[in-house]
């Protein structure tokens, strides 16, 4: 094993249900934890014992529950609470079970237990749930963030996210799978620290025994006809279920669905199985006999021939089945099948499937082959190798004069995106206006591009998106609506783009509330769509739930988008992705991971080629990051730079996103830096936003705050509520500062989040405020918090109804707020503290 790692695997992202356990326990109440095999019960069970025995108890567990049982004359007289702990408590043998559960009904011990779903409870531990002596605690697989933390913790430093989607692919969260994993991956050397980061590649290609043991166990005793289902379902990833090798084993689906080994997942019209487990899916097709995988290669292959192969990826499935086991298609249908191959962004299995078509005979000239080898060695990242079959693809078209944008428009951007080549790339795309225009896009001239993407069709996406940098979202939004009409008849690409495209635009410009019309379509197109629309779908999302101010719900969508490492396009980088889960993850507060993050997507930047706009829209996240960590001063600075930058070529709209980071975090515009943006920019909310920070305008900010609110954005509103109380005490008035502070406190309440500190410093209730009421009027408040009537607080003070009316409606004046609910959020925050009446 690696040095540096031995050791206990530590017990992380359970605190929640450490805290819930002590909760009950300290209450005389035992705890039953219910969960899947492999989720970390044992653990979590282990650890809740550990802290009852650092809070005073005396623990009895496992294999000494009956001999303490048999003595309990003795420990009665203990002073201290006794704790019986019991893993898997279903096995254990009745008349232990019986004693404990008498004991614990009787008060005289606690019960922490450990069980599965299903699992048959003797009658004595169902009463002893039913007179709530215990209580069940679903115990889940973790999140991605949690596989990362408990990585992070096990490993002594971070992982890259990459390698971390690769253990939560197989483990799905479960930790024994990832404890196994990461143990073998440790002892192989395959998992190690380079450049100061964890990486893995995956798992081997023969896993060894323990892996083979583990997936026996969650699998399960199996028959044969289960087994072979098994078998065909780790080979071939999910299947229908109505082709005739899955219908010929009904029963064992049937059994295998009830057991759990098995799911069925229904998308529209179609059912399909596939294993619960994908770790089991890759250890069991790792380990297969040759001999039986091709059998059952050529049986799917050939199910899925029977039914037409209508869907799209069909053809390059049954290749890719046949490939190895016997009579290949032909080599037009091996073309087809490497085509869509690529459609599904399988891009070794196309490039596999190009190289036998060749060896079959099939003449590049006739069939186009090498662009569809280079554009699979593309999105392999080999794009040298790609450029050489580029090359070649076009000398041979032109020497036939048969020269297209579908050869020249790849090699160009892999020339620009991949090799960073940019005056070749545009001299390879002289008559694609469009391909053209994405260079120029690479090159920063704006405008330039924008007069190309004017004049070229189908770039619909690329000049609203320029439209948009430009300061123009009407403009951006009419493109948009004028290619909706054709929208159905583009290629996948084509509709990812406008859709993604779309729905930053809308967010910005029109809300929150219209861009989910446009993120569900993305969404939908996302489910029967290949892996780079799925990575859109969730940085839109992610987009959204960040402007809503959810920033750690953002994370987990960020995350799987951060992993995404097929084919470079100019709508993103893999940088810009790392970066925006950097920012998401210092938002939500782990200003730890945060940074490290930021650290993984500058790695990232010095392999992508260079790209102003992405280049400065990692700047921004990593400003963000900056005053996350506390450095205001130094992220003003950063996001300063950046909106020079990006004003000095056009792109205005980023300029602002830098200029509203920057004037959040204190700094106040530079002397004509917002005068240089379009007029047309003027009633842009964060503009005026902006303004009205530099301008320390109270009025203005309330009105921002508004907007925000409208916009769906109800953190961003809370923080210019605050400002806008600051200003309005900074003026004496007090009254105004009273009443922008609450609006402040109901928008924070209703997003469940507090304006970063970074952009309000020390953003709490005005002291003063509480100061200025009565000690009557103190009083009639605090139990008006604490929920009582105004009958029942003129009964508890001996005072009339209207005597309290006339308390609580002269606080509410002096307070800024109107009904009680804001009186609680008032006072039960910052500098006062009300105490409940119980």
């Amino acid at each position: 094993m690696a040095a540096g790692v031995e050791g206990d695997w530590p017990v992380t992202e359970r605190e929640t249900e450490l805290a819930e356990i002590r909760e009950w326990t300290a209450a005389g109440v035992g705890a039953l934890l219910v969960g899947e095999q492999g989720v970390g019960k044992t653990t979590l069970l282990n650890a809740a014992v550990r802290q009852a025995e650092r809070d005073g108890a005396r623990v009895v567990r496992g294999d000494a529950v009956r001999d303490h049982l048999h003595a309990w004359g003795r420990a009665k007289a203990a002073r201290h609470r006794t704790v019986l702990a019991l893993d898997d408590v279903h096995t254990a043998d009745p008349e232990t079970l019986g004693l404990v559960c008498r004991l614990a009904d009787s008060g005289q011990a606690l019960l922490l237990a450990t069980t599965q779903p299903g699992a048959a409870l003797p009658t004595g531990l169902r009463r002893l749930l039913i007179g709530k002596s215990v209580r069940r605690l679903a115990v889940g697989a973790l999140g991605r963030t949690g596989v990362v933390r408990v990585l992070t913790a096990r490993l002594g430093g971070p992982v890259a996210v990459a390698t971390a989607e690769r253990f939560w692919d197989l483990s799905r969260g479960n930790t024994l799978i990832l404890r196994e994993l990461v143990d073998q991956a440790l002892t192989e050397g395959a998992l190690r620290q380079v450049r100061g980061r964890w990486r893995w590649p995956g798992l081997s290609a023969v896993p060894d025994s323990r892996l083979a043991d583990l997936a026996a166990l969650l699998l399960g005793d199996l028959d044969p006809a289960e087994r072979d289902l098994v078998n065909m379902l780790a080979l071939a990833g999910p299947l229908e279920a109505g082709l005739s090798v899955v219908e010929a084993r009904g029963e064992a689906a049937e059994s295998l669905n009830r057991r759990g080994v098995l799911v069925a997942e229904r998308s529209r019209f179609r059912l399909s199985l596939r294993l619960a487990h994908p770790f089991c899916a890759a250890v069991v097709g790792a380990n297969l006999p040759e001999l039986t995988a091709r059998r059952l290669r050529m049986e799917i292959a050939d199910a899925i021939a029977d039914t037409g192969a209508r869907r799209p990826g069909d053809a390059a499935r049954i290749a890719g089945l046949r490939l190895g086991t016997g009579p290949l298609p032909g080599p037009a249908e091996l073309t087809r099948a490497a085509v869509g191959a690529l459609r599904g962004e399988d891009h070794r299995l196309a490039e596999r499937l190009c190289r036998a078509a060749l060896a079959a005979g099939v003449t590049t000239a006739d069939a186009g082959l090498d662009v569809t080898l280079g554009q699979a060695l593309a999105g392999q990242s080999r794009h040298v190798e790609a450029e050489a079959c580029f090359a070649q693809a076009q000398a041979q078209a032109q020497a036939q004069a048969q020269a297209s944008a579908a050869l020249s428009r790849p090699r160009a951007l892999n020339m620009g995106l991949g090799l960073g080549r940019l005056a070749e790339a545009e001299a390879v795309a002289a008559t694609d206006r469009g391909t053209r225009a994405v260079v120029r896009l690479l090159k920063d001239r704006i405008g330039e591009a924008r007069q190309l993407a004017g004049t070229a069709e189908g770039m619909e996406p690329l000049l609203a998106l320029l439209h948009h940098q430009a300061g123009d979202d009407t403009a951006a939004l009419a493109v948009l609506s004028g290619a909706r009409p054709t929208l159905a008849d583009r290629d996948e690409t084509a509709r990812c783009d406008h859709l993604y495209v779309a729905g930053c635009v809308t967010a910005h410009a029109r809300g929150l509330t219209e861009a989910e019309a446009v993120l569900a379509e993305l969404r939908e197109q996302a489910r029967d769509g290949g892996p780079r629309t799925r990575m859109y779908a969730r940085l839109l999302e992610a987009r959204m739930l960040r402007a809503a101010g959810r920033a750690a719900e953002a994370v987990e969508p960020l995350r799987q988008a951060a992993a995404y490492g097929g084919t470079v396009d100019w709508l993103s980088t893999r940088s810009v992705r790392l970066a925006r889960l950097a920012g998401a993850v210092a938002e939500s507060g782990d200003t730890v991971e945060a940074a490290s993050l930021l650290e993984e997507a500058r790695e990232a930047q010095r392999d992508e080629c260079a790209y102003p706009l992405m280049a400065d829209a990692v700047e921004l996240e990593g400003a963000l990051v900056m005053a996350c960590l506390g450095h205001r001063q130094a992220a003003a600075a950063r996001a300063v730079e950046v909106a020079e930058r990006a004003t000095a070529a056009g792109r205005f709209a980023q300029a602002l996103s830098a200029l509203h980071l920057a004037a959040r975090a204190g700094a106040a515009p530079r002397a004509g830096t917002v005068e240089v943006l379009p007029v047309r920019m003027a009633d842009d909310v964060v503009l005026r936003h902006v303004r009205a920070l530099a301008e320390s305008d109270g009025e203005a900010l309330e009105g921002v705050s508004r907007r925000f609110d409208d916009l769906g954005s109800p953190l961003l509103a809370a923080e210019a509520a605050a400002h806008a109380a600051r200003t309005r005490q900074a003026s004496g008035d007090r009254r105004g500062a009273r009443i922008a502070q609450a609006a402040g406190a109901e928008l924070a309440a209703r997003c469940g989040a507090e304006p970063p500190e970074w952009a309000v410093p020390g953003n709490r209730r005005d002291p003063d405020a509480w100061a200025e009421l009565t000690a009557r009027e103190r009083e009639i408040a605090s139990l008006a918090v604490s929920q009582l009537s105004n009958q029942e607080i003129a009964d508890r003070l001996v005072l009339s109804v209207r005597t309290v009316e006339n308390h609580l409606y002269r606080a509410y004046g002096k307070l800024g707020v109107t009904a009680r609910t804001e009186l609680a959020r008032v006072l039960s925050r910052g500098t006062v503290q009300v105490r409940r009446i119980a």
